[in-house]
């Protein structure tokens, strides 16, 4: 479980996720609903984490220096309500095959409340500064643009094909999980630019926040669960999680024994390099720095 988690470090509880789902789908099962939810409140908040440091990049890169600062603070308050489920800033020990080693029982999940306010409100507030900066837009507008066409052609997945005007998001294509019963909002922008890329991720903020609110009013009863049997022989499953960057993806086959034959992972950044090659073309060389941050990908993600 260890080595899922750490794939792509960002991203641990999206592919721990993933790994845990196939596994339940080898074992002709699935966690217990209250496991669901907790894995779906997790996988918001490591959303809310990575886009709020992303503004929080972007923004340093173009010498902005008030919602860099802010973001850089926000980001840990993020992390540290993730903590307070299972005790790690990156979720690592939450998600296992069968269920989830933690519960969030209602005086903690009070508390994760009124925290996560107070964070969403300093959020929505430094970013507030980003979008009021007239410099800020003049170097986010029309720069590093990929077309909705070369985005659909290519396969862009995640925000970056949402800031495309495409409407790719696992939790509404392929609902999963708890998405079955309490789909997140799909965020959609046109431009294909820097700024539709930001624009994304702080409306995704908003939203993420939202349904992570919503949610932790809504718990169903707690569950951690566990797998009765382990994978049946000469079986196949697949599993989609919508991560923060976008589509991840694990499939698996067992042989006749019941144990991997084959297991292969696609992280998102596999997706998504093409299009930051094309957000580049034509591109002033200094514009690099914000071209990439506005993608954010991951290097060891790509190089699976």
């Amino acid at each position: 479980m260890s080595q899922m988690e750490a794939v792509s470090g960002d991203t641990t509880i999206a592919h721990a996720t993933a790994y845990a789902t196939v596994v339940e789908a080898l074992a002709g099962g699935e966690a217990p609903l209250g496991a669901q939810w907790l894995r779906a409140v997790a996988l918001e908040l490591e959303r809310l984490a990575n886009h709020v440091g992303d503004l929080g990049a972007l923004a340093n890169d173009v010498a902005f220096l008030p919602t860099a600062a802010a973001c850089g603070k926000i980001r840990g308050d993020f992390l540290n309500l993730t903590a307070m489920l299972c005790g790690n800033r990156f979720g690592r020990g939450l998600v296992r095959p069968g269920g989830t080693g933690w519960d969030l029982e209602p005086e903690r999940a009070k508390r994760l409340r009124a925290m996560l306010d107070v964070s969403l409100a300093d959020a929505e507030e430094a970013i507030g500064w980003l979008w009021d900066a007239a410099s800020v837009r003049a170097r986010f507008e029309n720069v590093g643009v990929v077309f909705q066409s070369q985005a659909a052609e290519i396969g862009l997945v995640g925000p970056a094909a949402r800031a495309c005007g495409l409407v790719r998001d696992v939790r509404y294509d392929h609902p999963a999980g708890w998405h079955r019963f309490a789909q997140a909002p799909v965020v959609v922008w046109p431009g294909g630019d820097i700024f539709a890329r930001a624009r994304v991720r702080s409306l995704e903020i908003q939203r993420s926040g939202a349904f992570v609110r919503e949610q932790i009013l809504a718990a169903p009863d707690a569950e951690n669960g566990g797998l009765a049997a382990g994978p049946e022989p000469n079986r196949l499953a697949v599993a989609l999680v919508e991560g923060w960057r976008g589509e991840v993806c694990h499939v698996a086959l067992t042989d006749a024994r019941g144990r991997f034959r084959r297991y292969k992972i696609t992280d998102p950044s596999f997706h998504n390099w093409s299009g930051m090659a094309l957000a580049m073309r034509g591109t002033a060389i200094s514009d690099f720095p914000i071209c990439n941050k506005s993608f954010n990908l991951s290097y060891c993600g790509f190089d699976l």
